[in-house]
């Protein structure tokens, strides 16, 4: 037995001396009020012991002697915090800690070490280990750490609750915009939320196609049931059918135990199938049969299970063009796409650009618990202007990159743009308003006359300055504008910061 091992045993049996009388009395055992503990260490003395001190703090646990015992008692058991040695024969404990993070990601696991392996520590907390006890370590020190890992498990369950009770409440982010674009797909959707017709939302990458979904069921009367999204082309065949449909206890290697799918878990509720353009042909079928039939196998099973669930599907594809070339079946098209709802891209409504850029702002402030930044109006230009290839979602992505690199209470401006913001924003920019809004004012009044040709005579007038010449010009279209700065500058086909950066100069 080690060292650190004996000095850990001798402090678990103190502590248990200590608690067992106080005066010559009986105390009170201390009441369960902790997490569930799972203790994986191949030395039975060294667990053992870990597992007493621990369940005097008021946990429950339950000890396993190799990483593979561990993985199987936590595959039938609901454990809060996993607590592992490193160095065991067999699996160690950087492999066991890869396989609670990869089947149970909301379970905290604590890694123990010796101070030879602290560096393995260090990389098992990059991989997502809550934190690590290094050896030898007093029980205070460990009671301690379990403390505070239980603590962040409950922080995160509390916010996962919270967040769907919004979903079930119908307070969900509402989609910005206020272009007629949004205007129109907003009304579409109200008007879809209420019935259970079958919806197919088509639109390029990044255009918020799970956000019009969410918007349906918020305004649905499945509301106060779930929301479950499930994307369709980043699962295997075999891992698709079990998430969708579920699976019986021993249907194929890993299926320790049975498993309630999707369908299954947003009954009454509705199910988003993202990207259903790229599900596999012999999921396309098997899909089919559960849509037509209103009931379900899981894999494995020999049981007709009904299904309550309304489908919205959604793709970046054209799914007729997929029916038509062989890709897509046509059957259940038809069954998925009863009605189908395109959504703008970004650069179809460039008017949408800067109430984004500020409710992207604002977003990020909240989160960090700062001021929100501002943006200047050569930024919102420049945005403006921008084909947005990856849409809202990249524009939500350039923000948070200027957020960065622009200081604590600061105007974002075009150096904290990308460099393909600000070089398309130039390329992009017409040269002139396409519609201005003074359609009825005669051209012939939006310019100054046309210059006469120069002529010999040394008598002539000389030439007006160019300087001058954009000055008079600027100044004319204010005053048809009425003063309006707005307006002359779409006039003038230039940006409001550049008419105020030149009325300035003029003394205006």
């Amino acid at each position: 037995m080690t060292t650190e091992r004996f000095r850990l045993e001798e402090q678990t049996r103190a502590s248990a001396e200590a608690g067992q009388t106080y005066g010559g009395h009986a105390r009170e055992a201390v009441p369960r009020t902790g997490g569930r503990l799972l203790i994986i260490d191949d030395e039975r003395m060294a667990r053992a012991n870990l597992a007493r001190a621990l369940e005097r703090g008021g946990h429950e646990s339950a000890q396993a002697g190799s990483g593979e015992e561990g993985l199987a008692l936590l595959a039938e058991q609901d454990f809060d915090v996993v607590i592992t040695d490193i160095a065991m024969a067999g699996m160690n404990g950087m492999e066991v800690l890869k396989a609670v993070r990869s089947s149970k990601p909301d379970v905290e696991v604590i890694m123990v070490t010796g101070y030879p392996m602290i560096e393995n520590a260090v990389e098992a907390m990059r991989l997502g280990a809550f934190h690590y006890l290094a050896k030898p370590y007093s029980l205070e020190e460990a009671r301690m750490l379990v403390a505070r890992a239980l603590e962040k498990r409950r922080l995160r369950q509390q916010v996962a609750q919270m967040r769907a009770q919004l979903e079930a409440s119908g307070s969900v982010p509402e989609m910005v915009g206020v272009s007629p674009a949004m205007c129109g797909l907003r009304q579409a959707l109200m008007r879809l939320a209420p019935t259970d017709v079958a919806v197919l939302l088509q639109g390029e990458t990044g255009t918020g196609k799970e956000l019009a979904a969410r918007t349906m069921h918020a305004q649905s009367q499945r509301s106060r049931r779930r929301f479950l999204a499930v994307n369709c082309g980043a699962l295997s065949p075999e891992l698709l059918e079990s998430e969708l449909f579920g699976h019986e206890q021993g249907a194929f290697s890993g299926a320790v135990r049975r498993k309630e799918g999707l369908f299954e878990a947003a009954s009454g509720g509705t199910l988003f199938l993202d990207e259903i353009g790229e599900m596999p042909p012999g999921m396309q079928v098997k899909l089919l049969r559960v849509l037509q039939e209103q009931n379900l196998r899981r894999v494995g099973g020999t049981v007709d299970i009904p299904v309550d669930v309304r489908i919205i599907a959604a793709t970046n594809r054209n799914l007729k063009e997929e029916v038509e070339a062989g890709r897509f079946r046509r059957d259940l098209y038809y069954r998925v796409a009863v009605v189908t709802q395109e959504l703008p891209p970004l650069r179809s409504r460039a008017e949408d650009v800067p109430l984004l850029a500020r409710f992207f702002l604002a977003r990020l402030a909240e989160q960090g618990g700062a001021v929100p930044l501002d943006i200047d109006d050569s930024s919102l230009d420049a945005l403006r202007l921008y084909p947005f290839p990856g849409n809202v979602r990249e524009l939500a992505n350039i923000l948070e990159r200027a957020a960065v690199f622009c200081p604590p209470g600061g105007c974002i401006g075009l150096a904290h743009l990308p460099p393909e913001v600000r070089e398309d924003g130039g390329r992009f920019a017409p040269a002139a308003p396409a519609a201005s809004p003074f359609r009825d004012v005669p051209q012939t009044e939006l310019a100054p006359a046309p210059l006469s040709p120069p002529q010999a005579e040394k008598h002539e007038a000389p030439l007006v300055p160019l300087a001058e010449m954009e000055k008079q010009h600027i100044l004319h279209a204010l005053e048809l504008a009425g003063d309006n700065r707005t307006l002359a500058a779409d006039m003038l086909g230039i940006s409001r910061s550049s008419l105020w950066r030149k009325l300035r100069e003029y003394g205006v």
